[in-house]
């Protein structure tokens, strides 16, 4: 699992890698909003903790972005003002926003529920595309069985029991099958 790391000073850095480490997280860490766009545009985070008031920008903005880049989940930290102004906006993206000064044990408390909620997320996305992926097999077959009853004068049960035969005499998916009649008797 790797989080991204954004603080501007290496006080701030070390604090909050260390933490991380201990729920087992490999760590990139960047000083300013800059770098870190950078780095979430080139790999994938599962996770990322930014210490607002960066260099070259706030840092809630940055947030937003790498939790739309990086499809995860992080946290922010600022000070009370601004952390309340952000707050209910970067709910929104899935990121916990905290109020400085913070403990150890409340950043680490804020990071296993981050990373709780995208392990959660992660399954929901997998099962979404299995769910996906059937819905378009069964679109194709769909299709297939209606150019079989146009074609051949089929009927809906004749077509089904085709497609399951010549997928089982193949050892080919029904959605292979389907595609392979669809080149036949549909045109493109």
């Amino acid at each position: 699992m790797d989080a991204l790391i954004v603080a501007s000073t290496a006080k701030q850095q070390y604090a909050i890698s260390d933490v991380l480490h201990t729920v087992k997280m490999d760590c990139v860490v960047c000083a300013t909003a800059a770098e870190a766009r950078r780095a979430a545009l080139c790999r994938p985070f599962d996770m990322f903790v930014i210490n607002g008031g960066l260099i070259d920008e706030q840092g809630n903005d940055l947030a937003g972005f790498i939790a739309d880049t990086c499809d995860c989940g992080g946290v922010y930290i600022d000070d009370y003002a601004r952390a309340d102004m952000f707050a209910d906006d970067l709910a929104g993206y899935g990121v916990v926003t905290l109020v400085r000064p913070i403990t150890k044990a409340a950043l680490g408390d804020a990071v296993r529920m981050i990373y709780v909620a995208n392990a959660r997320v992660r399954a929901l996305k997998a099962k979404n595309d299995e769910l996906s992926a059937k819905l378009e097999d069964v679109k194709y077959v769909s299709r297939a069985k209606i150019a079989l009853m146009r074609s051949l004068g089929l009927t809906e049960e004749q077509a089904h029991k085709y497609i399951e035969k010549k997928s089982m005499e193949l050892r080919l998916s029904k959605r292979k099958i389907a595609t392979d009649i669809l080149k036949t008797y549909e045109a493109y």
